[in-house]
């Protein structure tokens, strides 16, 4: 009987706070949560309620009102920039909750001042800002306006920021943009020994007290490594650091020099001068003073068939890079040497049949250049030598008519446009050059072999063409392209797939000696054809290559070389033949393609090239890049 009486109990207990919590639940449910009546925005003068309360998002009118959908759209109101303090507050009404913003503003702005900038001009600077007078100051606006004057000397690579100390004087109204621009303090060359830092230092644009750019500091580095006396293979990119002084920095220019004396000893076979002996002695940084100083012989055994075998050839040369603060460059060169002409490399003269053509030059040139630009430079050039022939047992008539010895002498003078990225392996920018020369030839008689006598003992004087003495004129143009990805190399030792093209050609006029036309083919013009194998008073190349990237040292390249060298029409006053040698009188372009490699040496780029053309496949070798 209690057992059940309190288990009642207890139902009834349960049941009592069953009902209770419903009751205080239907009272929750009962209590709507507080409207917004109105908003109201104080404070602004110049600044409009519709451009506020566009931005006031959260809380509307008849909306539910919350602490934190005040804050937020308060915030909202601060992020217009164009008030220094912003500040809600909320009211109740019988209407329901008053939500007040009070802004003050910033003032308008009467004048913009730009302090400090040297490198890029006010008006440039003022063209870029959004900030306007006569408008009221807005902290947003002025964060944008940093940014772009700052992304402005990135672009035009100087080293530049706005100072903490940018703001707006809410008394007078003028917004002061301050620029610090970085100075440069000292350069330091790191790493030479042997070269005294002052060599380095004229190359570059980059001063003490200058404004630091990083383009023209680029600029400078692809200058100081054409001078061909550092490692490019350990290139360390230039360091910034902080000076003495805000404001300043210290450019620190990491090098390594590479061996730049060069003892070349060689012994060979041809069959045109059987054994030869080769000495070169090479100094690419004299004295430290990035001078070039070479020396080269060559060693000749004694043939029969040929007069002048035997004798020595010699050349001589010294180039100074800095005859003046002006940056006016010498270059003296002295020679008496023997060219062969007509030749393959790995074969014999003249239609291949063992005829050997050959001339003795003796003489000298001196030459000036002066930069007139940083793309463009001037040069002059004087030479002056003596052309001698050397003719075989059995002369021919083609051979007696170009045997034209005499005396030259010529004034030239070459304007070059250089924007290559590195000299010496480009893979972006142009190199165009025109040389224009006039000059003098002078006959002289010529004593060659008696074919019917000891070519050692007797000799004959042969008729020569008489037309070859006189003045003369020669111009030239060289036009070259080199195309990669990624605009200029950075650094030199970057590898880059490149294609290269040249578009060159020439003209002579007046009396002249025949070894002075134009020569094409061989491994420096037409490759795929024996050397000196189209010649003329006119001439035209147009030559391709695309260099792909093998190895640190290594690069192949596939080539395309087409054009000609030809006599004008009414001036051919030799054979029409020899063999398959042609002289013609109008442009007939041949075409010769091929691959090749590249390795690059302390002497420069080793160069084996194979090409074929319409007379067949040759092989060419030869150092530095063909173009």
């Amino acid at each position: 009987m209690h057992f059940r009486k309190a288990v009642s109990l207890k139902r009834l207990a349960l049941f009592c706070a069953c009902a209770t919590l419903v009751s205080l639940g239907s009272v929750l449910l009962a209590q709507e949560a507080p409207k917004v009546a109105e908003i109201v925005i104080t404070g602004n003068q110049n600044i409009s309620d519709a451009a506020i309360r566009a931005v006031i998002a959260t809380l509307k009118p008849d909306g539910d009102f919350t602490a934190e959908a005040m804050e937020t759209d308060r915030k909202a109101v601060e992020a217009l920039g164009y008030f220094s303090a912003v500040t809600a507050r909320s009211e109740t009404t019988p209407a329901g909750v008053r939500v007040l913003f009070d802004v003050v503003e910033n003032p308008v702005v009467k004048e913009i001042r730009l302090v400090g900038n040297k490198s890029i001009s006010t008006e440039r600077l003022m063209s870029l800002l959004r900030s306007k007078v006569g408008q009221v100051f807005n902290e947003q606006t002025l964060t944008l306006d940093i940014e772009t004057i700052q992304k402005e000397y990135v672009e035009q690579g100087f080293f530049g920021y706005v100072s903490e100390d940018v703001g707006v004087d809410p008394q007078t109204g003028v917004l002061t943009i301050p620029i610090t621009e970085s100075v440069v303090q000292s350069i330091d060359i790191v790493g030479n020994k042997k070269t005294p830092d002052y060599i380095f230092l004229r190359e570059m644009k980059t001063k003490p007290g200058k404004i630091l750019n990083r383009k023209t500091l680029e600029e400078d580095v692809r200058k100081i490594y054409s001078l061909g006396i550092l490692e490019v293979t350990a290139y360390q990119r230039p360091q910034i650091e902080p000076g003495t002084e805000t404001g300043k920095v210290v450019v620190l220019i990491p090098v390594t020099e590479q061996k730049t004396g060069q003892v070349s000893l060689g012994l060979g076979y041809s069959s045109r001068q059987k054994v030869v002996g080769r000495i070169e002695l090479s100094e690419a940084n004299f004295r430290g003073k990035a001078q070039k100083v070479s020396l080269l012989t060559e060693i000749g055994s004694r043939r029969p068939d040929i007069v002048t075998s035997g004798r020595n050839s010699y050349q001589v040369s010294f180039y100074e890079p800095w005859l003046d603060k002006r940056n006016t460059s010498l270059n003296v060169s002295g020679f008496d040497k023997l060219v062969y002409r007509f030749s393959s490399t790995f074969g014999s003269g003249i239609g291949g049949s063992g005829t050997i053509y050959s001339e003795r030059r003796k003489g000298g040139t001196i030459g000036l250049s002066r930069p007139l630009s940083s793309i463009l430079r001037l040069s002059t050039n004087l030479r002056v030598e003596k052309v001698d022939m050397t003719l075989p047992d059995g002369t021919n008539d083609f051979l007696g008519q170009i045997a034209q010895p005499g005396a030259i002498s010529g004034v030239g003078i070459t304007a070059a446009r250089n924007t290559r990225d590195f000299d010496a392996d480009p893979a972006h920018g142009w190199y165009n050059s025109v040389t224009a020369e006039a000059g003098r030839a002078k006959k002289s008689t010529f004593t060659g072999a008696d074919p019917d006598s000891d070519p050692l003992t007797q000799n004959t004087v042969w008729t020569l063409n008489p037309a070859t003495s006189g003045t003369f004129q020669k111009a030239q143009i060289d036009l070259r392209k080199y195309m990669s990805r990624g605009g200029p190399k950075k650094t030199p030792d970057e590898k880059r797939k490149t294609i290269a093209l040249r578009l060159t050609g020439g003209i002579v006029s007046g009396k002249v000696l025949f070894s002075e036309q134009f020569f094409v083919g061989g491994a420096e013009t037409l490759r795929g054809y024996r050397e000196d194998r189209f010649w003329g008073n006119r001439f035209m190349l147009f030559s391709a290559e695309y260099r792909m990237p093998m190895g640190k040292s290594l690069t192949g390249v596939f080539f395309t070389d087409y054009g000609d060298a030809w006599e004008q029409a009414d001036q051919i006053v030799l054979g029409p033949s020899f063999d398959e040698f042609v002289q013609h009188g109008s442009f007939d372009p041949h075409l010769g393609v091929g691959i090749g490699i590249r390795v690059i040496t302390p002497i420069g780029p080793l160069r084996l090239d194979y090409g074929r053309g319409s007379e067949g496949g040759r092989t060419h070798f030869s150092i530095g890049h063909a173009f």
